[in-house]
């Protein structure tokens, strides 16, 4: 019998946009279900059982950015092609990466992107992926680890090169029978694995989806053995205790991550440098876009959570931060869940610190929540305000007034705050735009002096303006309003006068990228439906394709609309 004659009548031999969400939605439920055995195997770098949620979590990512972009182009009247599909998934994986290992998995699914023709992925673009995603995970690992996921690709992707076959699925089946042998030998190739007796965790995971492509184009799920059993007493103090510190990522406490953009290769590289110099475990990745819209994953093991994040700032845009104690990953966590908000106590942290955002109920004040502030609504004359800050409960408070309080009174809140509470700062953030930059750089591990001035300095760095409509007629600098019209505001001065809400809105955005600007923030009140919401962002994104423009819902509120410009 010859290698094409192996092909299962009905399946596919090569796998188009449909297909090929198949498999990720596959990988998904395989991933799922293996979830418990990869966390039961993880014990390097650190044991800290989360590699099987982390993949997990990073692939759900990459799935749900790929079926918004099949919906997307769908909708439009278009069909999606399977390049397409793979660099969804590359960039939802990228995006959304968690741990040491979502880290490398993003690059896998961005080599599939790289390769990927327009119509199917086939045997040679197989072949191609694995060896683009080996060269992309050397390049952005600060030392590459063998006996780990990355010693399982290179060999899954050796086997699949050395398949001459022209069917997917027997280079699908080589690929996954080369990692998997690879994978059994994981156990004699690192100390920490040999002690414990079970093969790595990433390569495990890294198997899982070998095995789904197999899977998807034959029906069956290659046979795998049993690669963690439930250790009895004795074993379970081996699979607890982490290897000796001279192993990469065992002498060091946190797992930090943010997302890096407004950023290049070169700057990337730059950065993958320097964190060497403060950690271990480093990985830089792309997700393989260029210009305003490209954005990388970062990941180091670290003892000097500030030091981290801190290497990056001149390099690009920090957001999404995520700090994680390796040796209490079950510690305290912040009470909003926010990655770098100020709703509970992190590591290092000496004093519970938390942000306090004033801003009106709605849509604005879920914004700042999800981004872990506490939020004091400063209904239509402020009342009330000095009374909420006060009863939140905290060592150490940094307030947003946004706007919202006039100077009189700040000062009040600035007497009553230096009468009770033992420190605190009022940040000048005179727009919820300027607040929301402020909140993205906010780290609790550094001191509050340090951690306001960054705040402060983020601020400073969005100029702001906003829409509002006329009370009555008047004349303004720009020449006379009627009652009605859209007044766009820069500063305390009326730089702009329109009728239409969407016409409005982009005129103010066009004046205030006369003067430069790489980030272009809007803040959508209730004047703005949903269509005319998608019009406004679309005639800002094509006509300037090089600046990231985003959009959130603002809700009602005395502004019209909010922009930022970094």
């Amino acid at each position: 019998m010859t290698q094409e004659s192996t092909h299962v009548e009905g399946r596919p031999s090569t796998l188009d946009a449909h297909g090929l969400l198949t498999w990720a939605r596959r990988c998904v439920e395989q991933l799922a279900a293996h979830r418990e055995e990869i966390n039961a195997l993880n014990v390097f770098p650190v044991p800290d059982a989360d590699t099987g949620t982390n993949l997990l979590y990073t692939m759900r990512a990459a799935v749900d950015r790929a079926e918004g972009e099949d919906a997307w182009i769908t909708e439009g009247g278009g069909t999606a092609g399977a390049r397409e599909i793979a660099v969804a998934l590359g960039h939802g994986a990228v995006h959304g990466a968690r741990g040491n290992s979502g880290v490398i998995l993003s690059q896998v699914l961005r080599a599939v992107g790289e390769a990927a023709t327009f119509t199917v992925v086939d045997a040679s673009t197989y072949r191609r992926a694995l060896r683009t995603a080996v060269t992309l995970v050397d390049h952005a690992l600060s030392e590459p680890v063998e006996g780990t996921i990355v010693t399982v690709l290179r060999e899954a992707a050796a086997a699949a090169g050395r398949s001459s076959a022209a069917s997917l699925v027997e280079v699908a089946r080589a690929a996954a029978d080369g990692g998997a042998e690879a994978l059994d030998r994981t156990t004699s190739q690192l100390p920490a694995l040999s002690r414990a007796g079970v093969v790595d965790a990433g390569g495990r995971g890294l198997l899982v989806l070998l095995d789904a492509m197999v899977e998807v184009l034959v029906g069956e799920t290659p046979e795998r053995p049993a690669y963690f059993i439930p250790p009895g007493p004795a074993a379970d103090a081996t699979l607890s205790v982490p290897g000796p510190e001279s192993e990469e990522g065992a002498g060091t406490r946190y797992e930090v991550m943010y997302s890096l953009t407004h950023s290049d290769d070169a700057r990337a590289d730059e950065l993958r440098t320097a964190l060497r110099m403060v950690g271990d475990s480093v990985g830089v990745v792309g997700d393989g876009g260029s210009g305003a819209n490209a954005r990388w994953a970062v990941h180091v093991h670290t003892d000097d959570i500030g030091a981290a994040i801190e290497t990056a700032l001149p390099l690009g845009r920090v957001t999404e931060i995520r700090v994680t104690d390796m040796l209490d990953p079950a510690g305290l966590r912040p009470a909003h869940g926010g990655d770098y908000g100020g709703g509970g106590r992190r590591p290092g942290d000496t004093g519970l610190r938390r942000v306090v955002a004033i801003v009106p109920k709605g849509p604005l004040a879920e914004l700042f929540s999800e981004a872990g502030a506490e939020t004091v609504d400063p209904g239509d004359s402020g009342q009330g305000v000095i009374d909420a800050v006060l009863s939140v409960d905290a060592d150490e408070l940094l307030v947003l007034p946004n706007g919202e309080l006039s100077r009189e009174q700040i000062g009040a809140l600035d007497a009553a705050l230096r009468d009770s509470v033992g420190h605190a700062l009022i940040l000048p953030t005179g727009s919820v735009v300027q607040g929301l930059s402020a909140l993205a750089v906010h780290d609790p591990t550094t001191t509050l002096s340090l951690d306001g001035f960054s705040m402060a300095d983020a601020a400073s760095g969005t100029r702001h303006a906003h829409l509002e409509r006329a009370q009555q007629d008047a004349l303004t600098l720009v020449g006379r309003c009627t009652a009605g019209d859209l007044l766009g505001v820069v500063g305390h001065d009326v730089a702009l006068i329109e009728k239409d809400a969407v016409d409005a809105v982009c005129a103010l955005v066009e004046r205030m990228l006369s003067s430069g600007g790489e980030l272009v923030t809007v803040l959508f009140g209730d004047d703005y439906d949903e269509g005319a919401t998608e019009s406004a962002l679309s005639r800002l994104r094509s006509r300037h394709p090089d600046i990231e423009v985003v959009g959130y819902a603002a809700g009602r509120g005395r502004a019209v609309a909010h922009v930022g410009v970094e």
